[in-house]
């Protein structure tokens, strides 16, 4: 009978070490069948399950992040004071007359034999809308 060595691997040991200091262990109560096709997923794929959690987390991360500073600055820059509020409408008003400017001036550039068309009665819909829609936003303060 051979005599078990019971001495514990350097190598071994100083993994441990590294993963103690540069790793979390999260630990995650799944249903037993989600666990059992993520890890044979993770088989297919050639991954290990550890690493694809790693990368779920850090994407989800990042996204969160980018969605709640786009919150802020949307909260912050827009809507936080009503003089904001007040020019950002007011910004938006300045856009729409210039695009209605633009459309009625390619309306009166329409040659005569035009001016019936469908396209023409598209001008006069759009030109009737943008007008209604200045009408509301100049209402609004």
């Amino acid at each position: 009978m051979m005599a078990v060595d019971n001495k514990p691997n350097p190598a071994t040991q100083a993994k441990k070490r590294w993963n103690a200091s540069n790793y979390t262990q999260v630990k995650v109560s799944v249903r037993p069948e989600v666990a059992a096709s993520f890890k044979a997923a993770c088989i297919v794929a050639g991954v290990s399950m550890a690493s694809e959690l790693s990368r779920f987390m850090t994407e989800y991360a990042v996204i969160l992040e980018s969605k709640k500073y786009r919150k802020k600055v949307a909260v912050a820059d827009y809507a936080s004071t009503k003089k904001k509020r007040i020019k950002t409408v007011r910004g938006l008003i300045d856009k729409l007359e210039n695009i209605r400017d633009a459309e009625e001036q390619a309306m009166e550039n329409t040659p005569e034999n035009f001016r019936g068309s469908d396209n023409f009665e598209a001008f006069e819909d759009r030109l009737s809308s943008m007008d209604e829609a200045l009408g509301i936003l100049e209402g609004l303060y």
